[in-house]
């Protein structure tokens, strides 16, 4: 079931929500929020490395602490809380002006989570998936493999070799000899740069990358999205029904694997929990509402727009983590715990920090 939310339903959510609605100028307008995401994600990382020293984990564990850190819900928790508040009298702390409106409001507010949920997910998909990697056993094997040449040209080598004979002038020998050699180093050298790219790469990601190029190519989108899109009738809703199966399942799986945790593996992981959960309910937010404060001034004058950036840095992770660990096959067990914890406890917590932004976000109107 797990190889099927990666595998087909979650890229098809992808594909669906972000290619419908993104566009090249949202992205060029809304700069300050993939600014700010680059920030936070160097911040989390930091905290993550931070508490890898304090409780004295393994490299892998704490890539693990790293990856709840980082990877926030910026979704369906912020989504839930704007319409919550758009119910609300609160919603007027996040006008703009006076001709402004809750409705209007609350329609900016969902763009803006868009282009987070952009972000988060291309972000989630290539270093989450490098973060929550297995242990490789077989480096030096790699390494060895590596500066070996080519099956190709170490026959070509040989034929050359045979070709050349004791009349042949030595500089034709030393040409050919040079010229294998640096077709071999060529061929590792490019080896080498596209391994990491190859090992972040995956069906969630390359559905990121592909709603991106549709949503900013308005030809591309004319033909996937739109009443009149030649596509939309077949392809395109297709793919949204896929995609909508993908939240449900996700969540029965992280039950069953809460459900199939041992206890004993339940209290050794205490600690990266609690850790996680302050830095995501404690210290995260308190950062990242600092910074939009102390710089608000130099982008958009828009409450809603300052209240989403917030979002961006509080929260519990996402549930899409339990994905990662499940396309990794690590730390699915753990990853479960994690969510099962911060979701329990994000009734309170999410109350207390939206009731705070909102204060500060009128006090600096």
């Amino acid at each position: 079931l797990s190889q099927l939310i990666i595998k087909i339903f979650m890229p098809c959510l992808l594909l669906a929500n972000i290619a419908a609605d993104i566009d090249l100028d949202t992205l060029i307008r809304l700069w300050p929020m993939p600014t700010l995401y680059v920030v936070l994600v160097i911040l989390s990382s930091s905290l993550g490395a931070i508490g890898g020293k304090l409780l004295n984990l393994t490299p892998s564990v704490t890539r693990f602490v790293m990856t709840g850190i980082i990877f926030n819900n910026v979704t369906s928790l912020t989504l839930g809380l704007l319409e919550g508040i758009g119910s609300t009298d609160a919603i007027n702390i996040l006008l703009r002006d006076e001709n402004d409106s809750p409705k209007e409001a609350v329609k900016r507010g969902m763009s803006y989570i868009l282009l987070a949920t952009l972000l988060g997910n291309l972000s989630r998909w290539s270093l989450g998936t490098y973060l929550l990697r297995k242990e490789s056993s077989d480096e030096e094997l790699v390494i060895s493999i590596e500066h070996q040449p080519l099956p190709g040209f170490h026959n070509d080598e040989r034929q050359t070799n045979s070709l050349v004979s004791e009349h042949t002038p030595l500089i034709f020998k030393s040409i050919e000899k040079k010229s294998v050699n640096i077709g071999v180093r060529i061929m590792n050298f490019v080896r080498r740069a596209l391994k990491p790219i190859k090992e972040i790469m995956n069906p969630p990601l390359y559905a990121a990358i592909i709603a991106l190029i549709i949503g900013t190519v308005p030809f591309l989108k004319g033909i996937f999205f739109g009443v009149d899109a030649p596509l939309y009738a077949t392809l395109t809703r297709t793919v949204e029904q896929l995609g909508k199966i993908s939240v449900p399942l996700t969540l029965l799986t992280l039950g069953a694997q809460v459900k199939t945790l041992p206890s004993g593996n339940t209290r050794e992981i205490i600690p990266q929990i609690s850790y996680v959960m302050l830095c995501r309910f404690a210290i995260m937010p308190i950062i990242g509402t600092i910074i939009i404060i102390y710089t608000k001034d130099y982008y958009l004058a828009d409450p809603m727009f300052w209240f989403i950036l917030m979002s961006m840095s509080s929260g519990p992770p996402a549930v899409n983590c339990m994905n990662l660990a499940q396309l990794t096959g690590n730390y699915q067990g753990e990853m479960a715990t994690l969510l099962f914890y911060s979701y329990a406890a994000v009734g309170p917590l999410m109350a207390i920090l939206v009731m705070a932004m909102l204060s500060l976000i009128e006090k600096n109107k």
